[in-house]
């Protein structure tokens, strides 16, 4: 009797495993653990959902495998995403994940919520409204038109008015400060990923600002990053290498032509050695710099939204790690 419990359990167990390997492509037990998890969160291939921007302290960067941490949230919760510390903004993430429960593409729209005052014109116009979050825009003559949830989160500017009790709690502008796209690959035995790509796009998603791709060899280890931009010209190209290097990476600089101008050696805790080049490759000079950035700038904020006076007596709740709420 015990061992054909034994050996129904046996079954049954070798028949989940079997199963997650045909859904995940994976023979890596923790692999296949992690996809039921996701499963058991409700989250479903290629079915966009809203994303926590919670993070653990330390944890940043996704892991490896890249499997959802946390179940997915309501659109009200990524609308009222934290206004974090590291980067004064809030962000509302929509992800999908492929086929293997992995992360395969995640878009950002990182917003900069600022407390404002409204104009008695303007206040004028609230007054019928319920309790409850209410959106809205700013027409030509500065006047408040209503719009959704879901038609404010993918507009440049919108405006949010809280009404509790009969009374308003606050008001706030939302500019979108920037959109961007995360698309990774995996391989197809370990999981771990191979191919990283972040493209900055427009206010209007319809044209590319910057895009930066990445390799990572078979240990999950990245190789290199290469950054294009606009017109899909190379930019930058920064090589890691190996570990106990004098610089953990180098990055070659090019100009709209494609030729080289910069090399800089990235270090960890002392200046970057940066050498300039000429047009035939030679070192012109070496200066000692600090990190370079290479991105977007932040989108421009539509005008009639910069005349709205700020609340001074506001001030966010700023949050470093995680949330309970997103």
């Amino acid at each position: 009797m015990v061992k054909n419990l034994i050996f129904t359990v046996t079954i049954s167990l070798l028949a989940i495993y079997l199963s997650g390997v045909i859904i995940t492509e994976s023979i890596n037990p923790l692999d296949i653990a992690q996809s039921l998890k996701v499963r058991t969160m409700g989250i479903s291939p290629n079915v966009p959902f809203y994303e926590t921007s919670r993070y653990e302290v330390g944890h940043i960067f996704q892991p490896l495998h890249n499997y959802p941490e946390y179940a997915p949230i309501t659109l009200e919760q990524a609308e009222n995403a934290p206004y974090r510390r590291n980067s004064p903004t809030a962000e509302i993430k929509i992800t999908t994940v492929g086929d293997n429960y992995q992360i395969k593409e995640r878009w950002n729209y990182r917003r900069k919520p600022q407390y404002i005052l409204l104009n008695e014109e303007q206040l004028v116009s609230l007054k019928s409204i319920e309790n409850g979050n209410h959106f809205f825009v700013l027409d030509d003559n500065l006047r408040l038109q209503p719009v959704t949830i879901e038609e404010a989160i993918m507009l440049p500017n919108y405006i949010k008015v809280v009404k509790e009790m009969g009374k308003i709690i606050s008001i706030e502008k939302k500019p979108l400060v920037s959109i961007f796209k995360q698309e990774y690959q995996y391989r197809a035995l370990s999981g771990k990923r191979q191919f990283f790509k972040k493209i900055h796009f427009s206010i209007d998603k319809k044209s590319i600002f910057s895009s930066l791709f990445s390799e990572y060899n078979e240990n999950g280890k990245v190789l290199y990053y290469i950054t294009r931009d606009a017109k899909d010209n190379v930019i930058s190209k920064e090589i890691i290498n190996p570990e106990g290097s004098k610089y953990y990476s180098e990055t070659t600089l090019f100009n709209a032509q494609g030729e080289k101008t910069n090399i800089i050696y990235n270090a960890i805790n002392v200046k970057n050695k940066n050498e300039h080049l000429d047009q035939n490759g030679n070192i012109l000079e070496v200066t000692y710099d600090n990190d370079q950035f290479i991105g977007s700038p932040d989108f421009e904020e539509d005008e009639r939204y910069q005349t709205l006076e700020i609340d001074s007596s506001k001030k966010y709740n700023i949050v470093d790690n995680l949330d309970p709420e997103t």
